[in-house]
């Protein structure tokens, strides 16, 4: 207790050094939010390292404090003559730290047991509101496909952002939010009220907190703040590292899509769906700390990026050169010196905090157990315990144990997951399956593969999102033999499999369903034919420009574009006047990109049109086209009471004819 408390105490010295010199440095200089991110991280992190060390290697620092050695009541004076000494048995030696425990507790265990008490109770009032936050998700749902699973998509490729990403959709938040290291969670009025360059930018800014972890970090961050709850200044790390956090991704997002006016408007927007902090914990969202959105926005607006990037590279050194210091010089607080309790035969002495009774053997502490890869891993009795569960005769049972074992991760539950398949009980076996799809283990496609012909719709729909996961080994028919199956959500599902699958012998299967009755089957079924790239499939696609769904002729245009297609121009004026501003926009930008000089007089039309964004786009699409009759179209768009028309219209007119 002694020792634990000398080091809380050093941990105090060391971070209220290394943070107070991160607020004056921040504070004094306008650093850049790199650099402050740095420092603060480092700040935050370091004490618990440089305690660490100073108390290990036992540094004798000039300024090291020693806590006071507990007084050990001596025995009043006497006249008589001390009795000889008995010889001491090593059975029946005494511990001093039982004889201590009659007079009650010391006063460093008082104080550690309270710390370690408010630091419990503080930790767990955490863990309860993010689990608040996780039932409040718990309804969300996977976006799989459409124009914002798309986008993501695009994003990913442009950036090289190399780990899977899950989109998902809430009611329940108002703004879009990154979670843990793989998900990006958005509001459904995302897809309503953001324009497309709008959502671009949203997604760029959750896909940069992904990137950079801000996730783990905000969680780091809290959990340190609530456990050494005695230092003030882990709060105002954390909100740094929040603040830092959010700049920083607002710069990533602006460099990735190029676009600082459109992250702008969508922090704007988001901002008015926000009536107060909504998730209750620490987040990597968008808009969570309405407090920084005016000085967001205005920096977006200037458009203003670090200068010296290098120059992080100069904090790094500084601050690595400020842990060393802290290490060699700064103060440590030591416990008292051991005092001598026992007497060994022969004179020798030994600490009162070790207990010597030959009857009492040690118990080597718990070790959390490793992989073959390094990999940390559960505890053994709490997987083989759900391991066995497996086989329990109540179904709900089985079903609670292979949802468990999914959620852990272990590697040793593949192979008792895997006969679970045979479960007489459907609900298990589709639970089995979404179990397995979290390990994508090879050896799991081929039992899941079989499950594709499984009497139960939830076991196929299943089977092939977990073999949505491979990108090879997943054998192609029985995956084509279900795009005949009764229910739209197994045959949409199919169709994103052998999209995944890059099965370019299944493009003709898939196009036989362009006329499928269900929209999204229909729209999952254009966007895999452009992606599959096979010319013979544009015929297909054509014909769903036709489809009484805008969100299938949008996609439709967007395949075609992809397969460099030619479209009539009689099917593309149609589409210029569509009743859907996004199919209009995309026919539009397709037109600037093809310079389809027919198209003209409805791109001068479409200045004018309701959507701001449908008008900039067709602003942009006369400006490709080199013909007089366009830019005679761009000087009358300079007269446009819209800013970004005049603005497009002004850039197309310096351009070359």
């Amino acid at each position: 207790m002694t020792t634990l408390l000398a080091w809380l105490l050093t941990y105090l010295i060391h971070s209220t050094a290394l943070l107070g010199i991160a607020w004056l440095v921040t504070r004094r200089r306008r650093l850049e939010p790199a650099a402050s991110d740095l420092l603060w991280k480092v700040a935050l992190l370091a004490p618990l390292i440089t305690g660490t060390m100073q108390s290990r290697l036992q540094l004798a620092t000039p300024q090291a404090v020693r806590l006071p050695a507990a007084t050990i009541p001596q025995a009043p004076p006497s006249s008589q003559p001390a009795a000889p000494a008995a010889p001491v048995d090593q059975g029946s030696r005494v511990n001093p730290a039982a004889s201590r425990a009659s007079h009650g507790p010391s006063l460093p265990s008082v104080f550690v047991l309270l710390w370690a008490f408010i630091a419990l109770a503080s930790s767990l009032y955490y863990v309860a509101r993010r689990l608040i936050l996780v039932g409040r998700l718990a309804d969300r749902r996977a976006v799989s496909d459409g124009p914002l699973a798309a986008t993501l998509a695009e994003l990913r490729n442009t950036t090289g952002f190399r780990r899977r990403v899950h989109l998902t959709m809430a009611r329940t938040i108002s703004s879009p939010v990154a979670l843990g290291l793989s998900e990006i969670c958005v509001p459904e009025l995302a897809l309503s009220e953001l324009g497309i360059e709008q959502q671009r930018s949203m997604l760029a800014h959750e896909l940069a907190h992904l990137a950079r972890r801000d996730a783990l970090w905000l969680a780091g961050a809290s959990l340190i703040e609530r456990v050494f709850f005695f230092q003030p200044l882990n709060k105002l790390a954390r909100k740094e590292l929040e603040t830092s956090a959010e700049y920083l991704s607002d710069e990533w997002a602006m460099r990735k899509t190029g676009s600082a006016v459109s992250l702008a408007k969508c922090l704007a927007t988001v901002a008015e769906w926000i009536q107060a902090s909504p998730l209750g914990v620490p987040v990597a969202g968008l808009a969570e700390r309405r407090s920084l959105l005016v000085s967001r926005i205005a920096r977006l607006l200037e458009g203003r990026l670090p200068q010296r990037p290098a120059s992080r590279i100069g904090w790094a050194a500084l601050a690595t050169l400020g842990v060393v210091v802290t290490v060699a010089a700064a103060p440590r607080v030591a416990s008292p010196p051991v005092p001598l309790s026992a007497v060994r035969s022969g004179g020798t002495t030994e600490p009162e905090s070790v207990d010597t009774t030959l009857d009492s053997p040690r118990v080597p502490p718990l070790r959390q157990e490793r992989g073959s890869g390094g990999e940390a891993r559960q505890d053994t009795g709490v997987v083989v315990a759900l391991i066995a569960r497996l086989k329990d005769e109540n179904a709900g049972v089985r079903r609670a144990a292979a949802s468990s074992l999914g959620r852990i991760g272990d590697p040793r539950a593949v192979t008792p997951l895997i006969a679970v398949l045979a479960d007489s009980d459907a609900e298990v076996r589709a639970e089995a399956v979404d179990a397995l799809s979290n390990f994508e283990d090879p050896r799991t496609i081929t039992p899941i593969a079989a499950l594709l012909k499984d009497p139960v719709t939830d076991v196929r729909h299943n089977a092939l999102n977990a073999l949505s996961r491979f990108d090879r080994g997943v054998p192609t028919a029985p995956v084509v033999a279900l795009l005949d199956d009764p229910d739209a959500d197994v045959r949409r599902e199919a169709v994103n499999v052998l999209d995944n699958m890059h099965a370019r012998s299944a493009t003709a299967a898939i196009a036989k369903l362009i006329h499928d009755p269900s929209s999204d089957v229909r729209q999952q079924v254009v966007e895999a034919l452009g992606n599959l790239g096979d010319q013979g499939s544009a015929a297909a696609i054509t014909e769903a420009l036709g489809d009484p769904n805008s969100d299938v002729r949008q996609s439709a245009l967007g395949a075609l574009d992809d397969l460099k297609a030619p479209i009539a121009e009689g099917t593309l004026m149609s589409l210029l006047k569509d009743a859907d501003a996004d199919v209009r926009q995309r026919a539009a930008r397709l037109a600037g990109d093809r310079s389809v000089v027919a198209a003209i007089p409805s791109l001068r039309r479409l200045i004018d049109d309701p959507k701001s964004d449908v008008r900039e786009t067709a602003t942009q699409a006369l400006g490709q086209i080199a013909d007089p009759a366009a830019r005679q179209a761009l000087q009358a768009a300079l007269q446009s009471p819209d800013p970004k028309v005049r603005q497009a219209a002004a850039q197309a007119l310096g351009q070359d004819p």
